[in-house]
């Protein structure tokens, strides 16, 4: 079976249609979402699902947009098992808002903290700060999605039981390739990041790193494990 940890199925141009499939198919899903809004949205969509789930998410590069939505991604955290996309972005774009990220981020790792939640972490040029607020108030699964950050912090992310999940796109590069040459089986998972990433395709991906796919199905339900 197919794991796809990190798609945007509501960004995708027939995002139903794309629900359906995956029903029929042997792919499972985990569909971020960029607010609580969308979340909200989408989530009568995935009612009865086999294979694909809904996450709730605070997206970095929006928190000047959604920052009015703090309230309601608490109130809906119980409602699912899985977070994302939420974590900083220090790159060059969206640093006038850092202050707001931290702030948003902390109290959003706050209310995190006792719970069991899969949890996909965005950390552009950032990556130190996400480690010191997911480690200060103790998230129990935190995935980094599409990690670029320095091969030193590594060791950190997985002392803190976090998991990676890597792209076609990162082992098509020499960066990408030298970052998951680093991280342990153990700890990797398979993400398309669809429809942003225009190398999604994770059966490439895994043949790439000759890597079989019953790896990626064992880790996640190592994960999956963890939240029953």
């Amino acid at each position: 079976m197919i794991i796809d940890a990190h798609c945007h199925i509501d960004m995708l141009p027939a995002p139903e249609n794309y629900l359906m499939e995956m029903e029929q198919s042997d792919k499972v899903t985990i569909g971020m979402t960029n607010s609580p809004t969308h979340y909200l949205m989408g989530r009568p969509y995935f009612d009865g699902l086999r294979h694909s789930r809904l996450a709730i998410g605070f997206h970095p590069q929006l928190v000047s947009q959604i920052n009015d939505e703090l309230n309601t991604f608490v109130s809906c955290l119980d409602s699912t098992s899985y977070v994302g996309e939420v974590g900083l972005d220090f790159s060059a774009d969206y640093l006038s808002t850092k202050s707001l990220q931290i702030t948003c981020f902390e109290e959003i790792c706050r209310n995190l903290k006792g719970k069991s939640k899969i949890v996909s972490i965005h950390s552009r040029k950032a990556e130190r700060e996400v480690i010191e607020i997911i480690k200060r108030n103790e998230v129990s699964i935190p995935i980094f999605h599409w990690y670029s950050g320095p091969l030193s912090l590594i060791p950190q992310i997985i002392e803190l039981g976090g998991y990676f999940s890597v792209n076609e796109a990162m082992t098509l590069s020499e960066k990408g390739r030298r970052i998951i040459s680093k991280i342990p089986l153990n700890r990797l998972l398979s993400e398309s990041d669809a429809p942003y990433n225009r190398k999604s395709n994770i059966i490439s991906a895994l043949s790439n790193l000759h890597i079989d796919n019953s790896i990626i199905y064992s880790n996640f339900k190592n994960l999956i494990n963890t939240i029953r």
